[in-house]
């Protein structure tokens, strides 16, 4: 996509197409052509810095994977051994992409830890590079770097969220970038297509839009924001035929596998997406928009974190650096903010519609079911990854801003936006890693199964009952030769059995043992099992304490002293 010009100011020119170069002309002089490597090899820098800081966060938690990225690293091999899934196991919505991509890095590394994890470098390099042309488009190739070093170097809050295989969020997020890119290459000139072959740009949208389907809901706020930025431009849109049929011819070809597993499964998937038959409450909106601001807004923009504190001159310092920067864009910007209450794009510039998408994504957390899970949950992080996208788009501002305070001030945009890189690159220090890698659900994971794993070897144990959040990571690094699965979760918590094969194995298990996660050495079930003069082994672990009674004992009869803590 070719950059726009005056991202900012309408009367910069800057990046204008010229006349057509002279094949004939000399060669670009020395100069000219190191500047153009050193273009290129910034932002190569940049992915590999990135990539750098993921395997350092990582590995410093031992490639730790948690129950959620453990069930799709299972279906990986599955899908080795023939299945093709197309959602996550258990449910008809979230693609299964990531498990695919992780089959395809299990064939060429063997199946661990760290070969599954690196399915996420593909993925931010996917990310990162989006996120690269829809700044170049909207604010020029300097602002893309910029944009890019914070996508590269981001809070710890957000890799955390984004270097996970629990959903193919960030995959999502991508395409929804390229469709936000394509909208406004649509509505903003210059544009790349002409008049005639608006059809293509449309035809692209609705592919982008129906993959996303199939990987994740988040990319209804890509959508909508893209709507809206055409109705803007179009009023007439809406009625035209061949725009409307090729957006939605794109989006049959994109979503085919969903909408034929919707077919055939009574339209399960847009039920659960669009809530229907769900009963809903209406939240306190006031109480939910205030928790987004106080809590998931900060730890995105890096002057929170979730894991230790900042301190507080720190956090004011890049508060006060991100303020600044994004005030000086909308100042700049707010002939074409008034405009949008024309419902005018008349003054307007491609930036305004990264706006645009931040409120779009702001008002579906307040007034969906995120909000409100958020309020109800207050314990643990039970939705703050639908902030997440948020990083799509204010890279790109904070780079505009950087840029436009040069203007000003030579050496300060640069020195504010070293402060924003110094505040989120700090999280990482004062973070625990193993905190950082553990689910936002339950946060008892050990960092490492091996112990366990020589334990129940010793004791010839291949089935266990043990909460599924460390289950499944069990069975992922045993490549299932141990199954495991959690009743109190299934026959108390009436959870979803994304495994049923493992469940029934550990029921048909003659003597199963029993796995605690806890640091606590003497259990309530030892009493029981004395009381019924039951023999058993007892091994205590790193994290872990198993129970291996020397008869068959129905997990109904100790379920009380199960739970979801351990």
């Amino acid at each position: 996509m070719r950059e726009g010009p005056g991202a900012l100011n309408p009367r910069d020119t800057t990046g204008t197409a010229g006349p057509p170069a002279d094949a004939t002309a000399p060669s670009p002089p020395a100069g000219r052509i190191s500047r153009v490597s050193t273009r290129h090899l910034i932002p190569a820098g940049l992915l590999l810095a990135g990539i750098a800081l993921r395997v350092w966060s990582m590995a410093r938690a031992n490639w730790m994977i948690d129950g959620d990225e453990a069930t799709f690293g299972l279906m990986a091999r599955h899908i080795l051994q023939g299945e093709r899934p197309l959602f996550l196991y258990g449910q008809p919505y979230m693609g299964s992409l990531q498990a695919y991509l992780g089959a395809i890095f299990f064939a060429l590394f063997g199946m661990s830890r760290a070969a599954f994890k690196a399915v996420t470098f593909i993925e931010f390099i996917a990310f990162a590079a989006s996120v690269y042309l829809l700044a170049r488009r909207v604010a020029g190739s300097r602002a893309a770097v910029t944009a890019t070093a914070f996508v590269a170097l981001p809070p710890v809050y957000v890799l955390s969220a984004t270097a996970r295989l629990w959903g193919p969020l960030l995959d999502a997020m991508t395409l929804g970038n390229l469709i936000l890119l394509l909208a406004i290459d649509e509505a903003y000139p210059p544009s790349v297509l002409p008049p005639r072959r608006r059809w293509v740009r449309y035809l692209l949208m609705g592919v982008f839009a129906g993959f996303g389907f199939w990987l994740h809901g988040q990319i209804a706020t890509y959508v909508a924001a893209a709507v809206i930025i055409l109705v803007l431009h179009d009023k007439r849109v809406l009625i035209r035929p061949s725009l409307i049929a090729a957006a939605v011819a794109g989006f049959a070809v994109g979503a085919a596998p969903v909408l034929e597993f919707a077919r055939t499964h009574e339209y399960t998937t847009f039920h659960h997406l669009l809530g229907i038959g769900a009963e809903r409450q209406h939240g306190d909106y006031v109480e939910i928009a205030k928790f987004f601001f106080r809590v998931n807004l900060p730890r995105v923009l890096g002057v929170a974190n979730a894991w230790a504190p900042i301190p507080y001159w720190l956090k004011l310092l890049g508060a006060a650096a991100i303020a600044v920067l994004v005030s000086v864009v909308v100042v700049q910007r707010r002939a074409g903010f008034l405009d949008w209450l024309r419902l005018s794009l008349r003054r307007g510039r491609p930036i305004d519609a990264l706006f645009l998408f931040c409120g779009v994504l702001t008002l579906s957390f307040i007034f969906s079911s995120f909000g409100e899970l958020a309020l109800q949950f207050q314990t643990f992080d039970a939705t703050g990854r639908y902030a997440i996208p948020l990083v799509s788009v204010v890279p790109i501002i904070l780079a505009a801003g950087i840029l436009q305070v040069e203007r000003w001030v030579r050496g300060l945009g640069w020195a504010l936006g070293a402060v924003i890189l110094v505040v989120s690159l700090a999280g990482y220090v004062t973070a625990p890693p193993e905190q950082v890698w553990q689910s936002a659900y339950w946060r008892n994971l050990p960092p490492s199964s091996e112990e366990l794993v020589a334990a129940l070897d010793e004791l010839g144990v291949d089935a266990v009952w043990m909460n599924h959040w460390a289950g499944k990571p069990l069975m992922f690094d045993t490549e299932e030769r141990i199954a495991a699965a959690d009743y109190y979760d299934l026959a108390i918590g009436h959870g979803i059995d994304r495994l049923p094969a493992a469940t029934a194995r550990v029921h048909e298990s003659p003597r199963p043992a029993y796995v605690f996660t806890t640091d606590q050495t003497d259990l309530p079930i030892e009493d029981w099992l004395d009381a019924q003069g039951i023999a058993y082994d007892k091994r205590v672990v790193s994290g872990y304490v198993v129970i291996h009674p020397h008869e068959r004992v129905d997990p109904a009869e100790v379920v009380d002293f199960l739970g979801y803590d351990w």
